[in-house]
């Protein structure tokens, strides 16, 4: 945070200092029986200003006080002033330089967002946001208004006010980590929130099973999550959502007829469905049933958008139903579209496998110097990445990479 206000801090006394010529003439300091007075009030702002840039803090405080003293009417010189005072830890006195530098200009550059910066820092959380959606409202881009404007709502206990502000700063500046760090706090606590009345509400809802079996699921523990999931569909039958996270749970844990027999209900219930189509024919194909899967697949990629791992597992039903040339162009649409990630990998093991049968020896050493070069990980990586969702997923399909076996040729990757 401190980080963050120190850019903050820096970006509006550049503004200010950019600006200087200008505001002096805005600011109404008389240019005519006084221009000493106004070229010393400017020569004290360019003395500040580079006070600030040398580090000198105390020097520029002593400038800006005195260009206070010289212009006292002046908006900028107690803006500029009360920005050093900032950054000096004398947040009061900081506080009633910006007031007073609003008083004399409503609409100066910055002077709100510093001001609620400042009064956040004093524990004055309401007056705070009041002044940050001030700035917005004349600088509704502002990237640094709508962080701290987030930040104050998350320490006021309103992580739903938060949200919407930080979601904006994430679009404006989307590398800003401090940005994301509190964006993803506000949002956890807003599901956190959400959940935690749901339970109460209805605790044993198909609501909070799928929740808690989500939960479960993203930590690995698949039989629980099944548990879970098995709740939520017995108390809605006909919601396919929990027919194809029970499947998903149940394929995660190699329990394939299960998960073909809850891919198939999501199915029943939504016929248009692409990831049913998906799920059901992917999981045909593992098990063998060829026939059964092509079709959906076919189906899939026809009526929606193809996928790398929709094109593997049609690539893998055509060549078990013995359509090697049909299955080697979806392998290597399938290898293309996914380069280097777990697709990739198994699209080409299929292809060394699916050469070799044909007899095109030069192809299929080709493909498994291909596949060798993804499966060579650390296991340290592969127990990293395994945690992750699994590759199957339709709307996920780079995730885990498995290592297998040493030879020329590999037992079947998992």
């Amino acid at each position: 945070m401190e980080a963050h206000l120190r850019r903050a801090r820096a970006a509006g006394l550049g503004v200010c200092g950019a600006l200087c010529g200008w505001l002096l003439t805005a600011s109404g300091v008389s240019q005519t029986g006084s221009g000493a007075q106004a070229g010393s009030v400017e020569s004290l702002f360019q003395r500040g200003a580079t006070a600030m840039r040398s580090g000198h803090i105390a020097e520029a405080e002593q400038s800006f006080r005195e260009a206070v003293a010289q212009a006292p009417k002046m908006a900028d010189a107690h803006l500029d002033l009360g920005l050093v005072l900032g950054r000096e830890g004398k947040t009061d006195e900081a506080i009633r330089e910006l007031k007073t530098a609003l008083e004399l200009d409503p609409k100066i550059a910055s002077g709100h967002m510093f001001l609620g910066i400042f009064l956040y820092q004093t524990g004055h959380a309401e007056e705070a946001i009041a002044n940050l959606r001030g700035e917005l409202a004349l600088t509704p881009n502002n990237t640094e208004a709508l962080s701290w404007l987030g930040i104050a709502e998350l320490a006021a206990g309103r992580p739903e006010k938060a949200v919407a502000p930080l979601d904006r700063a994430a679009e404006l500046d989307p590398d800003n980590l401090d940005v994301l760090e509190y964006r993803g706090r506000a949002h956890s606590q807003v599901a956190e929130a959400s959940y935690a009345r749901m339970a109460k509400i209805s605790p044993d809802s198909w609501h909070v099973h799928r929740v808690r079996g989500e939960m479960l699921a993203s930590e690995g523990k698949h039989a629980d999550a099944i548990a879970e999931f098995e709740a939520a569909v017995k108390g809605d039958p006909r919601n396919s959502d929990l027919w194809e996270g029970l499947g998903d749970q149940y394929r995660a844990s190699d329990q394939l007829e299960k998960a073909q027999a809850a891919f198939q209900k999501e199915l029943d219930l939504s016929p248009a469905n692409p990831i049913a189509l998906y799920d059901l024919g992917s999981t045909d194909v593992e098990r063998g049933q060829a026939d059964a899967g092509v079709p959906l697949l076919r189906q899939m990629i026809a009526e929606h958008s193809p996928s790398a791992v929709a094109e593997y597992y049609l690539g893998r039903g055509l060549a078990e139903q013995g359509k090697s040339d049909e299955a080697a162009e979806w392998l290597r649409k399938s290898a293309a579209a996914d380069a280097q990630g777990e697709v990739a990998k198994r699209s080409f093991y299929e292809l060394a496998r699916l050469y070799r049968k044909l007899g095109r020896t030069d192809e299929a050493t080709a493909a498994l110097a291909e596949y060798n070069k993804r499966r060579d990980v650390t296991d340290k990586d592969y127990n990293r990445l395994r945690e992750g969702t699994d590759w199957r997923k339709l709307d996920a399909a780079q995730a885990a990479v498995a290592p297998a076996s040493e030879g020329a040729s590999p037992s079947p990757p998992r």
